[in-house]
């Protein structure tokens, strides 16, 4: 790989129209009941299927499961919607933990139109934006709490903080998704605007030792969780025992280099600033990879209770351009302009096609130890990374937990990874499960996951914080978000 083609790699290692009113039904008051009727629920806590079960839903939330053959007592209410699911499947809601809504490839002044409408239909009732403008992200929270919106719950972080600019570089411009800092000084201030000002959490792309270790004091003072990478001045051990929360990828933390048997020479490499010489160490790292030292830092993650997302798909995008479809009809979900951005050389390169041979190593080294860690028991969310490039909102979550499985999780665990896991990390405990009591976040499917965990697309209607949305309701979702992209100038 020459030095122009690494230059992607090595940046990421070492560095509708008018209001909310997409849906017609989303302008009329939802259904005061709703029940399904002999469905078939999917247990993601104990893993079995019970069958011919009627879920009621009321105020937002799950009011009786009980078998079908049961009679439910009727409210009288007017506008009840009964739903025979026979032959569907009931899960939990979605959740999406590693999103870019309103930053990096997405701006707040169209995503809300054109992407929020896509996680809806996609089953997704809640992500995890994991570095964007704060003041959209809660703007739009605001808006969705109210019963304004219809759109999936979010925990924001709000900027991502990555190192002050060298002296005499460029100026570029403000960008409300990222947060330089200069000093361990200005990482402590930032903790404490941050949470002030909302976030939920701290997100970390790249920071010197001095100041990450500076957030994570800080953070732990404030009582607020930070995430994100590992730099590369920080061990993992380092990261997992300072407190980092999760652990967002598994190339951009250099995971590779903690589990080596070279780990000492290769990070002197990875420090070089040479970009053919951190994309050679990266392949060496993954060529010595030592069981021993993997299941060393498993163990520790397992001791801090430090989550792992790995953005397996992601990774997989990096790798396989699609140049050979770039009409990709998920494309139309996009501004021209991104389009335009994201179509690929007509004639590859002999640099692109290095670069891209050199991705799918790393896929393959990043899905290997996502396999290593849940054999080990490490704790995994199901994140995409949307809108990077080519990973389309709301499907690439489903092609995630295809990853998943295809790294060694069966089709409950991945499911687990996307419902159960993220609710737990996040401590939403009225979330994440089918239950009586809990939030009517849920996601009819034409068939069981659990056989094919690709029939998580195969999605019949969306339950979102208890209004029903019909196959026809999300259809149409889809078209005025489509027509809105069009209209992004």
């Amino acid at each position: 790989m020459t030095r122009g083609a690494v230059r992607t790699a090595l940046a990421a290692i070492i560095c509708v129209v008018g209001p909310f009113g997409v849906l017609n039904a989303s302008q009329q008051p939802p259904a005061a009941r709703v029940v399904i009727t002999h469905v078939t629920i999917v247990d993601v806590v104990g893993g079995q299927s019970h069958p011919d079960m009627t879920v009621v839903v009321s105020r937002g939330h799950i009011e009786s499961i009980t078998e079908s053959a049961r009679d439910v007592s009727k409210t009288g209410e007017s506008n009840e919607k009964i739903v025979d699911a026979r032959g569907k499947f009931l899960i939990p809601g979605l959740w999406d933990m590693h999103t870019h809504m309103a930053g990096i490839n997405a701006s707040p002044t169209w995503a809300k139109e054109v992407l929020l409408p896509l996680l809806v239909a996609n089953g997704i009732t809640g992500i995890r934006d994991m570095g964007g403008d704060l003041d959209a992200l809660l703007a739009w929270r605001r808006a969705i709490e109210s019963g304004q919106m219809i759109a999936p719950h979010i925990v924001a972080g709000g900027p991502m903080l990555l190192p002050a600019r060298r002296p005499g570089a460029t100026p570029a411009p403000a960008d409300p998704s990222v947060l330089r800092i200069g000093s361990p000084e200005e990482a402590r201030d930032s903790v404490d605007s941050l949470q002030k000002r909302g976030a939920d959490f701290i997100k970390i792309i790249q920071l010197p030792r001095d100041s990450y270790f500076a957030v994570a004091e800080e953070a732990r003072k404030d009582g607020i969780s930070f995430v994100g990478h590992v730099p590369p001045r920080v061990t993992a051990t380092e990261a997992s025992n300072a407190g980092q929360k999760s652990i967002e990828h598994i190339i951009y933390s250099n995971l590779a280099f903690d589990c080596s048997s070279k780990e000492e020479d290769l990070r002197k490499r990875l420090l070089s600033g040479n970009e053919q010489e951190v994309a050679d160490a990266t392949d060496e790292a993954d060529r010595t990879f030592s069981p021993e030292k993997a299941a060393a830092l498993w163990r520790t993650f397992l001791r801090n209770d430090t989550w792992v997302t790995p953005t397996l798909f992601s990774i997989r995008a990096n790798a396989h351009h699609p140049e050979d479809s770039p009409t990709d009809p998920l494309l139309a979900f996009l501004p021209a302009a991104l389009r335009k951005e994201w179509l690929p050389a007509a004639t590859p390169s002999k640099d692109d096609r290095d670069t891209a041979a050199w991705w799918e190593r790393q896929f393959a080294n990043d899905r290997r130890l996502t396999r290593e860690m849940h054999r080990a028991g490490v704790h995994l969310l199901a994140g995409s990374d949307s809108l990077d490039r080519y990973v389309f909102v709301g499907t690439s979550l489903h092609e995630e937990l295809k990853m998943l499985v295809a790294a060694g999780l069966t089709p409950l665990e991945a499911l687990r990874a996307s419902t159960q896991n993220p609710t737990g990390f996040l401590g939403r405990k009225e979330e994440g499960t089918i239950a009586r009591g809990n939030v009517a976040d849920l996601v009819l499917l034409e068939a069981n996951p659990l056989e094919d965990i690709s029939n998580t697309r195969r999605i019949a209607a969306v339950v979102l914080s208890g209004r029903y949305l019909s196959r026809a309701d999300l259809d149409e979702m889809l078209a005025k978000a489509q027509s809105a992209a069009i209209g992004v100038h």
